[in-house]
């Protein structure tokens, strides 16, 4: 992951510190069951967008994805200066879907509870910083 923002910042190979420690936590909101199966969510009249992995999938990418269609089409109604807002106004009358697939992140109930007690009981071990 380190080489991959280390090219994006046009950095050398190498140049940022190797971390110490490192660790991976399940975020139980982030384990969706339905979505409008858009990138984005954006009310001009109400000057209100959303973006989150929940409206691609479950992962990173989609929340990264999501978070430039939103860029993307806000900077787009900026440069109509507004004019017919009806035409930018996106997923607000969109139905919701149950999402499809086995993404990372999507995790069976049965799963996800099984996780949160051993994460619970891995705590008492963790090394302090």
């Amino acid at each position: 992951m380190l080489e991959g923002v280390e090219a994006a910042l046009g950095l050398p190979k190498g140049s940022l510190p190797r971390p110490i420690y490192s660790r991976v936590q399940l975020w139980g909101a982030a384990l969706p069951t339905n979505t409008p199966g858009i990138p984005c969510i954006f009310d001009p009249h109400g000057r209100a967008g959303i973006c989150g992995d929940w409206l691609l999938g479950s992962n990173l990418e989609s929340a990264a994805l999501s978070g430039m269609a939103l860029a993307n089409h806000i900077a787009d109604y900026l440069r109509s200066d507004g004019a017919c807002p009806e035409e930018f106004a996106v997923g607000l009358e969109k139905e919701f879907e149950a999402i499809e697939g086995h993404d990372i992140g999507q995790f069976a109930l049965a799963g996800v509870e099984s996780s949160l007690k051993q994460h619970n009981e891995m705590s008492a071990f963790q090394l302090a910083p």
